[in-house]
């Protein structure tokens, strides 16, 4: 693996980063945790006018043909701005499993709408135990005349109230049937969305779904066998969201290390001292490694090469490191590190969601068991 980004994909960081750093202010992100849907359509706009919606869609369906490596830079730099998008949930997930998995008619008709920016599709797989796979799928598809009546209950919905469809994962024909996919208008009669207290003051949500009619055509993929077509892509959106993380853990060390060249304590800036200095190189050591496990997780993606062990790995480090960066960062800072008011919180308080977040440690760290015991 070469680890030396491409002029093009350099290309993407760069304006990436001048796009946070204009448009997603922690203004703007303290704005939208007080909002009520938590997103801001200007920006997703936006988003989706540099093509970033549509980044890895075939081309045809509006999109620019590009690789998870390609994610994980792009997600990178959002992160550094904790941007709040479905971004993950909508154009790495739900799109991504559409583009997999579905049919030519579906492509048609959800991938360019997606990739423009005029759909938003939440991303509904977690349910009440801590897998992120199918032994955590309990809700129910049962088969009626034309199609499906999905019963369940899902949890940490991201931006399911700004969603017109949701993406439902169940089980076929009872509890004890394959993994199927359904595309569901969240509007529709028997769905109840229920917004959830975060930490991060996000927005997500717990959907009931109540007997809800869906036709045979909105089924993606084969009734009962779609999880081998979406595990890849749920690996991808986690590897993306290990990218989201290694950035923001970038982005509150820096903030801590500029923090302590300035703060002048007994007459020297506290940088100067020797624990600030530990805590420093003992978590830019840590950031590097979790930014080199989720590029090679994401080229090992792109090559088609199995990836479980690799992605749980990422996914791990990632996760630990974000929490402990944000928590030290904030420290660095001393007692306004932890004031509302001081930009630390905003990495403080997501530190730990995101930990928690498509799996948390412990199950992945369960997943690189089996993987290593089956190996």
């Amino acid at each position: 693996m070469d680890m030396q980004l491409t002029e093009a994909q350099l290309q993407l960081m760069r304006t990436a980063r001048r796009f946070v750093e204009h448009e997603c202010p922690p203004s703007l992100v303290r704005e939208l945790e007080a909002s009520d849907d938590g997103l801001s359509r200007e920006l997703w706009r936006n988003m989706a006018e540099l093509g970033w919606l549509g980044l890895t869609y075939p081309e045809d369906a509006g999109g620019s043909g590009l690789g998870t490596v390609d994610l994980v830079v792009l997600a990178k730099e959002l992160g550094r701005g904790l941007c709040p998008s479905p971004y993950i949930p909508t154009a790495v997930l739900a799109g991504g499993a559409i583009a997999a998995a579905g049919s030519e008619e579906q492509r048609r008709a959800y991938l360019p709408r997606i990739a423009a920016g005029e759909l938003i599709v939440a991303f509904a797989l977690q349910e009440r135990s801590a897998y992120f796979d199918p032994r955590g799928v309990k809700t129910v598809a049962t088969a009626t005349n034309g199609g499906y009546a999905l019963t369940g209950e899902k949890l940490f919905v991201e931006f399911a109230g700004a969603a017109g469809e949701l993406f439902v994962v169940a089980r076929a024909f009872g509890a004890g049937g394959g993994v199927s996919i359904f595309l569901v208008d969240a509007k529709s009669p028997g769905v109840t969305l229920t917004p959830l207290r975060t930490m991060a003051r996000d927005k997500q949500y717990r959907v009931t779904l109540d007997n809800v009619s869906v036709n045979a055509a909105n089924v993606v993929g084969p009734i009962g066998g779609a999880w081998p077509l979406l595990e890849r892509v749920v690996q991808q959106g986690v590897i993306t969201l290990c990218g989201y993380m290694v950035g923001a853990s970038e982005q509150i060390h820096q903030m801590a290390t500029e923090f302590a060249k300035q703060r002048v304590q007994f007459g020297r800036p506290i940088g100067s001292f020797q624990a600030i200095q530990h805590y420093l190189a003992q978590t830019i050591t840590e950031i590097v490694a979790a930014d080199t496990m989720t590029f090679y997780a994401a080229w090992t993606l792109d090559e088609g090469l199995p990836a479980r062990q690799l992605v749980a790995k990422a996914k791990a480090l990632a996760g630990d490191t974000f929490k402990q960066a944000s928590a030290i960062g904030a420290q660095i800072h001393g007692g306004i590190g932890f004031n509302e008011d001081v930009d630390t919180t905003l990495f403080l308080r997501r530190g730990k969601q995101l930990q928690l977040s498509m799996g948390d440690s412990g199950y992945w760290e369960d997943v690189l068991a089996e993987e290593l015991l089956d190996g």
